[in-house]
């Protein structure tokens, strides 16, 4: 039986289990994959299956694996064979397959820090319309068991490495970003928030649509019914954490922009805010977990050169690294003391009750690899601190901004203070704790680099009267 000790604990701290394996975008990709299941299941059959955002029990999902046009864009061999295969593409020419391999590769995710090419079922397509949107994948040997299942599971030997529809890459990070959306009290912003998301998911009928769509048709694994979906060991802990509220929050502003932002934006807005909050909750809940009394402060830097401020900000993403693990030490040595004469989970625990090692890694880097990968910090290695690349920049003032509203430079700077913790500029410095590690006049120039970066992404418009005013989307 496999050792669970880390998962119980790693659960038991931030309430779903976060691990190196499942960061940055595959959180995301899995609540998209969710949300399109659940949505697919529904029109199926509305009286059987719930719909999108339904709180209700019993959240079914359909998947779709899109294992064709992944392997067609990682050139991986067709195991099916070129009969299966030609039912799908056309292959007289091959241009058709250089075609579909430029266009599918293209459309792949990328992975920051990743060293090499990663196997068809570690390339995941980027949901720009809702027809690309597919769950996770790995490849099984096919047993004979299969083969009574599927027709196309026949045509190929058994003890052949084939395309299986589970979960590989994916580790529940998205079943939490979905539950804490479907759990939303507030029924307007819900409402608003299932609309946007219907428009993302829903089939859109474009010409890359119907493409994959088609391809799709001809994958290897597939749903013939919806799957039982089951987040009930996931507790969002909204009693210790603003970030579930957060996470709805910014998701309403990001996915109700319809008019005004194009698809493709909003998913990645989407994209990047999703993961965004699931780190930072956890940060929150390590820090609590520490007795911190206080929201955290983080130093964000938009200077070009090394500055006492950007050596401040890497003390501050250390020390937070810092929190995770003596955090996660705490809560072993507390389910250590609840195992009372068990010596076997004692001793399962005790690994987690120290500093270093594997055991405590893995979790500590799905936080800055998971801001890494989303671009709240600098690069995925080396000297890093925070910083906020334009993608993640435009996700957060996309969260933050109401539609169609748009907010003073300096207020929009107070309130990115007041409701995450972010430092960007003097003024807000002064109200937090880090007010006398940085000189106000470094501060002062950061908050001018952040307001230049605004402007180059076309978020922040400057009036000659030397106002300058922040909008949710460009105008």
């Amino acid at each position: 039986m496999a050792d669970r000790s880390k998962a119980e604990v790693v659960l038991r701290l931030f309430g779903v289990n976060l691990e190196q394996q499942g960061r940055g975008f595959y959180v995301p990709l899995e609540m998209l994959a969710i949300a399109r299941g659940v949505y697919l299941a529904h029109q199926e059959d509305p009286e059987k299956f719930v719909g999108l955002l339904d709180n209700r029990a019993g959240t079914a999902y359909k998947r779709t694996s899109h294992d064709l046009a992944r392997r067609i864009a990682t050139k991986t061999r067709i195991v099916e064979g070129d009969e299966e295969l030609g039912k799908a593409v056309e292959l007289d020419s091959p241009e058709t397959m250089e075609t579909l391999h430029a266009l599918f590769s293209s459309l792949l995710v990328e992975i920051p820090g990743r060293r090499s090419q990663p196997s068809w079922f570690g390339a995941h397509i980027y949901p720009f319309v809702g027809e690309l949107i597919h769950y996770d994948a790995v490849e099984r040997r096919v047993k004979q068991i299969d083969a009574k299942k599927s027709a196309k599971k026949r045509k190929v030997a058994v003890g052949t490495n084939a395309p299986s529809i589970e979960r590989y890459l994916f580790r529940d990070g998205g079943s939490w970003a979905y539950k804490v959306l479907r759990t939303d009290p507030d029924p307007d912003r819900k409402e608003a928030t299932r609309q946007g998301l219907r428009d993302l998911v829903q089939d859109s009928g474009t010409p890359l649509g119907n493409l994959a769509k088609a391809l799709s048709a001809h994958d290897f694994d597939h749903d013939e019914e919806p799957v039982e979906g089951s987040d009930t060991g996931i507790n969002l802990y909204e009693d210790l954490s603003p970030w579930p509220d957060l996470l709805r929050e910014g998701a309403r502003n990001i996915v109700t922009r319809i008019a005004m932002v194009p698809r493709a934006k909003r998913t990645e807005s989407l994209m990047h805010w999703v993961p965004y909050c699931l780190a930072r909750h956890q940060l929150h809940l390590a820090r609590t977990k520490l007795g911190a009394t206080n929201r955290e402060s983080i130093l964000v830097d938009f200077g070009n050169e090394a500055t006492p401020l950007r050596r401040e900000s890497q003390k501050n993403l250390a020390g937070f690294r810092n929190d995770i693990v003596h955090a996660i030490n705490v809560q072993a040595r507390v389910m250590i003391g609840e195992a009372a004469g068990d010596e076997v989970k004692k001793r399962r625990y005790g690994r987690f009750a120290k500093d270093g090692g594997t055991a405590v890694s893995s979790p500590r880097a799905f936080f800055s690899e998971t801001l890494a990968a989303v671009g709240a910090l600098n690069a995925t290695a080396g000297r890093r601190h925070f910083t906020m690349k334009p993608p993640m920049l435009e996700a957060l003032v996309s969260a933050t901004v109401a539609r169609d509203a748009e907010m003073e430079f300096d207020k929009f700077c107070t309130l990115l203070y007041e409701k995450y913790g972010l430092v960007v500029e003097d003024k807000v410095a002064a109200a937090s704790p880090l007010a006398h590690e940085v000189d106000p006049s470094v501060l002062d120039h950061n908050g001018k680099a952040f307001q230049e970066k605004l402007a180059a992404i076309g978020l922040l418009t400057q009036y000659s009267d030397a106002t300058s005013m922040v909008r949710g989307e460009p105008r």
